[in-house]
């Protein structure tokens, strides 16, 4: 939903003239604004599942280059280092450990049911805020507390709890990457991996893309 921030009355408004407190909303572009919910179930999430599997693709090479350079340096014999990779049964069971985790990753994401995406761009940059249903085991999925103190009451009467929530400065994204055919946006920081994802409504999809083009005008040098 395209809208403008009015600071008098602190609430939103979908016209230039503040629907609340009928005064024109002083600089226009500073307050102009996106927000929408997006509702997803992380297991059929492609990029957090795919991300969450190279995580662990990567963890397990490690491993195994730990331990092949550890031999290299420690055996007198520098075969017992490529034994030790080939005949000694640690590749296999490598590929077990990581079946093994992979099965564990997809579980715990099946366990955290459906969450609210809550996004808002503005021209400071992106926010996100998480909300689900709690229960102990979303929570414990999550590794954050139930507690029934921070929960608060949704619109539509069900109660709700904030588990994440992340922002991200223009200035700070050193990459973007439009996936029109995923309906997604990628953002990047700087020396990291994906650090958020939009989600946006697909009748908005190009309005988004020419107000991050606007306040994002560092990537096009």
């Amino acid at each position: 939903m395209h809208v403008y921030y009015c600071k008098k009355c602190k609430q939103d408004s979908v016209s230039p003239i503040c629907e609340h407190c009928g005064m024109q909303i002083a600089s226009l572009r500073q307050n102009e604004r996106f927000k929408w919910c997006h509702i997803r179930t992380p297991l059929g999430d492609t990029p957090t599942l795919l991300g969450a599997l190279k995580l662990l693709a990567l963890s397990v090479i490690g491993l195994l280059l730990a331990i092949f350079l550890g031999e290299l340096i420690v055996s007198p014999d520098k075969k017992n280092a490529m034994m030790i990779i080939s005949a000694s049964g640690l590749l296999p069971w490598s590929l077990i450990l990581f079946a093994v985790c992979a099965a564990a990753i997809l579980l715990v994401l099946g366990l955290r049911g459906q969450e609210e995406l809550h996004f808002v761009l503005d021209s400071r940059g992106a926010h996100l805020q998480v909300w689900i249903s709690p229960t102990r085991i979303k929570c414990l999925t999550r590794f954050v507390a139930f507690d029934r103190y921070n929960l608060s009451q949704a619109p539509d009467g069900n109660l709700r709890m904030l588990v994440d929530e992340q922002h991200l400065l223009w200035n700070d994204v050193s990459r973007c990457e439009i996936r029109r055919h995923a309906g997604r946006i990628d953002l990047y920081r700087p020396g990291s991996f994906r650090f958020m994802s939009l989600y946006p409504e697909v009748e908005e999809m190009q309005s988004i893309e020419a107000y991050l083009q606007q306040n994002m005008k560092h990537l096009a040098r």
